[in-house]
């Protein structure tokens, strides 16, 4: 079994898709770390779109880390394991990043460099309950479960019934084989939301900023609330 040591370890923040809430997820993680006075290091690897490295980019170390499936250019990726032997890593993938990772991770034997180092990984996989996003999730854990630990993430601000999911056999027996942690990102409501994102805010300022009404801001307290408990739940931070 993978082990589940929480000492130096690489959390990649992924989901496969666009548009399921990784980018979002990451910045709890980074909300949650901070909370609890963790050391860690923010990886920017979406070269599209940096929305994580730009928010917190005044304020918290970040490093930019790429996943490429040329071969030359895989070292592009480096900087994440040499970090993480220094701190905890939390890492904001891409969407199409999938073989690249799997390049560098498997190909590179980086399994056999972690255990040496005594490096672990997380992948903290974000699912918008979508059938694409849920069979993906299969073949991320079937390419990387004998190395990597997952928790997979439901987000309920983009489906708010997870039956077809949780009733089914196949994903069950996925959950119990690996034993993989299942956890909520809960809804954060559409107003306070919205007004994060149009002024780029981190969730910790969003809680005292002055044009929030206080009830907005107890909304905002309420969310990480719920978030902070289901990550703390995951055991892996």
């Amino acid at each position: 079994m993978v082990p589940r040591n929480n000492g130096s370890r690489l959390h990649f923040v992924g989901g496969r898709k666009g548009g399921v809430g990784k980018s979002f997820f990451a910045r709890v993680l980074v909300e949650y770390a901070r909370s609890r006075e963790v050391t860690f290091t923010i990886a920017e690897c979406d070269r599209v779109n940096p929305d994580v490295a730009r928010i917190y980019k005044s304020d918290i170390a970040i490093i930019l880390a790429y996943f490429s499936e040329d071969e030359r250019k895989r070292s592009k990726a480096d900087a994440l394991f040499a970090e993480a032997l220094k701190n905890p890593v939390i890492a904001n993938l891409p969407a199409q990043v999938h073989e690249a990772m799997l390049a560098w991770f498997v190909q590179d034997a980086l399994y056999e460099l972690a255990a040496k180092e005594g490096v672990s990984f997380c992948h903290w996989y974000v699912s918008n309950g979508g059938y694409d996003s849920v069979q993906l999730f299969y073949k991320t854990v079937a390419d990387l479960g004998e190395w990597m630990v997952h928790v997979f993430v439901r987000n309920w601000g983009l489906c708010d019934d997870w039956s077809h999911v949780d009733q089914d056999p196949k994903f069950q027996a996925l959950i119990e084989d690996y034993s993989i942690p299942v956890i909520n990102l809960p809804k954060c409501s559409y107003l306070e939301r919205n007004f994060i994102e149009a002024h780029q805010l981190t969730l910790s300022a969003a809680e005292s900023h002055k044009d929030l009404t206080v009830v907005s801001r107890q909304r905002v307290k309420h969310f990480l609330r719920q978030a902070f408990s289901e990550i703390e739940e995951a055991g892996m931070l």
